[in-house]
């Protein structure tokens, strides 16, 4: 009991540490505050919930619907998670766009990965522009910009993180690498060398005044009109013309220089309005791929699934649910390996122990006097074996017991004409009546 009780002291200071942590807009180090305190208390339920806030905050909604689950059933009583888990129930498109956007950075994380990065650019635009506070898809957006020389871009994208986040720190290292590509280190440096290179005047300094001989009055005047009218003959003789001359010059160089660049500018976004063109074309078409893709796939895993669970209800002993699933497969789309190996074991134990099991479930139904449901399943392993003369004979005998003769005298012939050689064809001729 002493070592519990130094466990669960051990956890709140964690937890204490990580709340103080989260305060100060430091999530990646309230995280690892808060992930100590539940390895020392899994019960520390004010940890984990609030480990599960700074997941939902950092846009991993999956992350904290997991974190806020634990909590509720390790202490489903008074649990502020039981409020966070009703408020995202009651708003459905918070979780419906939690997984578009997961879902959404995987593809762009994949484009990535497989030398697409223009493409996954753009998805983590329009991600981050939806959800600014993901910092994931940020992070890989800022990595993009980089790769691509775009520093002002990935800082940018960085500055988000920093937003969400003040110490992440992968958007640290990051940043400080665009601050060496862009020269913002050398600037700050600079900046902070000179706020401590001058040196402030002590209280015993003293600036000492230099003696000067007095003038009287009308001398300071004719020096100073003087002084004007000479400053005033060189102004317009000597300085006025060179100014007017480097203003006209530097106004042609200016006006030729911002032509060469309103031409280069038109000639650069025609070219970028080309390929933005054809990469919309191609995601376009990559995205359609995609689309068809995760459709096949879906249509893969359904079927696979369906497959099996007719083998497991079967071997569970629901004969009837095994049956009706494996009549309702569409055998079109097992039509290639490895499905097609898989629905062949599933006829094999449906047309073979299925339709024998079914065929003893109507005897004994009938047996015991309920016809109608012998009828049921007599037409039920009819639909699993449509030419078997065993089930065909049965049927007809049980609708001639029910005097509806003509449905009866339908499969009689069925048998004598498609089974002529069967031990059920000379069984009908007798019952028949030929």
């Amino acid at each position: 009991m002493r070592f519990d009780a130094d466990l669960t002291k051990i956890a709140n200071a964690y937890y204490n540490r990580g709340l103080e942590r989260a305060q100060l807009q430091d999530l990646s180090g309230a995280a690892i505050y808060l992930k100590e305190a539940l390895r020392f208390d899994k019960y520390c339920t004010d940890a984990r919930n609030l480990l599960g806030l700074i997941f939902f905050e950092l846009g991993e909604t999956a992350d904290a619907l997991v974190q806020w689950v634990i909590s509720l059933n390790l202490d489903p009583e008074n649990n502020d998670a039981d409020r966070y888990l009703d408020e995202i129930q009651r708003k459905p498109a918070v979780l419906a766009t939690a997984s578009s956007v997961v879902k959404r950075f995987n593809q762009a994380l994949f484009l990535a990965q497989n030398g697409q990065e223009d493409f996954a650019v753009i998805e983590l635009k329009d991600i981050t522009q939806k959800n600014p506070k993901y910092v994931k898809a940020q992070l890989l957006l800022a990595i993009l910009y980089m790769q691509n020389s775009d520093n002002i871009k990935a800082g940018h994208a960085l500055m988000q993180v920093l937003k969400v986040d003040r110490n992440n720190p992968q958007a640290l290292v990051l940043m400080d690498e665009v601050k060496k590509r862009t020269g913002r280190a050398d600037i700050e440096r600079s900046k902070l060398m000179n706020a401590y290179s001058h040196r402030q005047m002590e209280d015993d300094d003293v600036i000492l005044p230099k003696a000067k001989r007095q003038a009287s009055v009308d001398q300071i005047l004719i020096f100073l009109i003087s002084g004007i009218a000479i400053g005033l003959l060189s102004f317009y003789l000597l300085i006025l013309p060179t100014i007017r001359k480097s203003y006209n010059d530097e106004l042609n160089r200016s006006i030729m220089d911002n032509s060469q660049q309103l031409s280069g500018l038109n000639a650069d976004y025609a070219r970028l309005k080309e390929n933005y063109d054809k990469l919309t074309i191609t995601y376009a078409d990559v995205s359609q791929k995609l689309k068809a893709y995760e459709e096949e796939n879906a249509a893969f895993t359904s079927m696979y699934e369906k497959l099996n669970s007719i083998i497991a209800d079967f071997n569970e002993g629901d004969i009837l649910g095994a049956v009706n699933s494996y009549l309702e497969v569409d055998r079109e789309r097992a039509s290639q390996e490895p499905l097609l190996s898989q629905l062949q074991e599933v006829d094999r134990v449906i047309i073979n122990d299925g339709f024998n099991t079914v065929v003893e479930m109507g005897t004994a139904e009938w047996n015991g006097g309920n016809k109608e449901q012998a009828e049921y399943y007599y037409n039920l392993a009819l639909k699993v074996k449509s030419d078997d003369p065993e089930a065909m004979y049965l049927l007809a005998r049980l609708l001639q017991s029910e005097e509806r003769i003509t449905e009866a005298n339908a499969l009689f012939d069925r048998i004598v004409g498609e089974h002529p050689e069967s031990r059920y064809a000379a069984r009908t001729v007798e019952a028949r009546g030929y």
